[in-house]
């Protein structure tokens, strides 16, 4: 899974910003929920964020949210940091990356491909939701160029695995991209979802 919450399976390039490691299945299974996805997409650019800020963006109760924080911390992904302006009353966390490299040993795959694809599935259905319930009111340069396709194609397994790495040259170039932006410089968090799979009728 790349983009977003940038969950990499492969090596990134290198860059000033830090990728955390996922070793085993106790992390990947903290990560793998919905609401804790959306959380770390919104911290993934490494600054402190309040519990009521997320809860803000969120949607979600400041309780929802401290409960998810703390079984992220017990994860190793994020952590609890004082407060920018040095009041010691408020609840900080901060994210300690900006991506996720997967990293587990082949025993656990089956079960991290499971894990992964549910939360996967739920936090990619929700975001399209939001979506579209926004999108009347978005501006017409982030509504316009946006695009959806779906197609069933016959392909040799030779095609199968060149389309598979020229889709994946293109995902991995744009993921690059993302990691060269800076809060403020006119970026905006953009869903990029790839998928290419044989279909069973």
């Amino acid at each position: 899974m790349e983009g977003g919450l940038t969950v990499m399976q492969e090596p990134r390039e290198n860059t000033d910003r830090t990728v955390h490691k996922v070793t085993d299945f106790a992390q990947l299974k903290a990560l793998s929920h919905p609401t804790r996805m959306r959380m770390l997409t919104l911290m993934s650019n490494e600054r402190p964020y309040m519990v009521s800020e997320i809860a803000m963006a969120l949607g979600e109760s400041a309780g929802t949210i401290s409960h998810h924080l703390r079984q992220l911390k017990k994860a190793g992904v994020v952590m609890q940091v004082p407060s920018p302006d040095g009041d010691g009353r408020k609840s900080c966390w901060q994210a300690v990356g900006e991506g996720y490299e997967l990293s587990v040993d082949a025993k656990d795959a089956s079960a991290v491909a499971q894990a992964l694809d549910q939360a996967g599935a739920e936090f990619l259905q929700a975001g399209r939701e939001r979506y579209r319930a926004a999108a009347d009111s978005l501006p017409a340069e982030w509504r316009d160029p946006g695009c959806e396709t779906s197609s069933v194609i016959l392909l040799t397994a030779e095609e199968y695995a060149q389309m598979s790495a020229e889709l994946l040259a293109v995902t991995r170039k744009w993921t690059q991209r993302n990691l060269t932006h800076r809060e403020g410089d006119g970026s905006q968090p953009v869903m990029l979802a790839t998928e290419l799979f044989k279909w069973i009728p």
